[in-house]
């Protein structure tokens, strides 16, 4: 054998080079490497999107919100109490409207009196919720073993083709009827009316549209449905 032969011989196998080595230990480093930013940069992805997500959700859940606080269930104290309501409330000690009936129609009332109508003790209801009205608007109503015997509604607005003077005043007499007083007066601002023990007493206040004072007013009051009495203040 050779010297050369010899020598090739005694070369060392490559994967017992050192360069070997180094190659091998880069290419793990690099595959380690790359697998932990594939690893990191999925879940960052993964994680914004979540984010993205939840933050979608809860703006939808925000905007369902806001939706629904605009529709407010309907609350009966919010209506607006009609005149009309105000003259379907029938009064006596024993077959008046009830409670339970005009809590349903105008709602849970803003304060709560007591007051001595003709002579009796009754529990009164007030609402301030009162449709075609002017600041004070108030409908009051009395009550004794849970049925209505008084009401009374105030500051109407009303609309009149021509002023009240003291002539149109002067018209009013004795006996005339609720009809005939308001053909002559018109629609009064004010109703307060009461029946106990088979009397019925009824009030009509005139505020508005009236020739005279700043504060004229006239007073009509109603015995069993027939003008007792008639008064006047300011009226020119």
């Amino acid at each position: 054998m050779t010297r050369m032969q010899l020598r090739k011989n005694r070369r060392k196998p490559f994967f017992k080079k050192w360069w070997f080595w180094l190659i091998v230990v880069i290419v793990i480093a690099a595959g380690v490497g790359y697998g932990l930013f594939g690893y990191y940069s999925k879940d960052n992805t993964n994680k914004s999107s979540s984010t993205t997500t939840s933050k979608k959700i809860e703006k939808s859940k925000s905007s369902s919100n806001k939706k629904s606080s605009k529709k407010k269930p309907s609350n009966s104290s919010s209506k607006k109490i009609t005149l009309e309501q105000f003259n379907d409330i029938a009064l006596d000690e024993n077959n008046g409207t009830d409670w339970n009936t005009i809590k349903q129609n105008f709602g849970s009332p803003v304060s709560h009196t007591t007051a001595n109508v003709q002579g009796t003790d009754v529990d009164v209801q007030n609402w301030d919720n009162i449709a075609n009205s002017t600041t004070g608007a108030m409908v009051s109503v009395g009550f004794t073993a849970n049925h209505a015997v008084s009401k009374k509604i105030t500051n109407l607005k009303v609309d009149r083709s021509s002023e009240i003077d003291i002539q149109k005043f002067a018209q009013i007499e004795s006996n005339q009827s609720e009809d005939d007083v308001i053909k002559i007066l018109g629609q009064p601002n004010g109703y307060d009316a009461s029946t106990i023990a088979g009397t019925s007493l009824t009030e009509l206040t005139y505020s508005s549209g009236i020739k005279g004072d700043p504060d004229a007013k006239i007073v009509i009051t109603l015995t069993n449905s027939k003008v007792s009495k008639q008064v006047q203040n300011g009226v020119k």
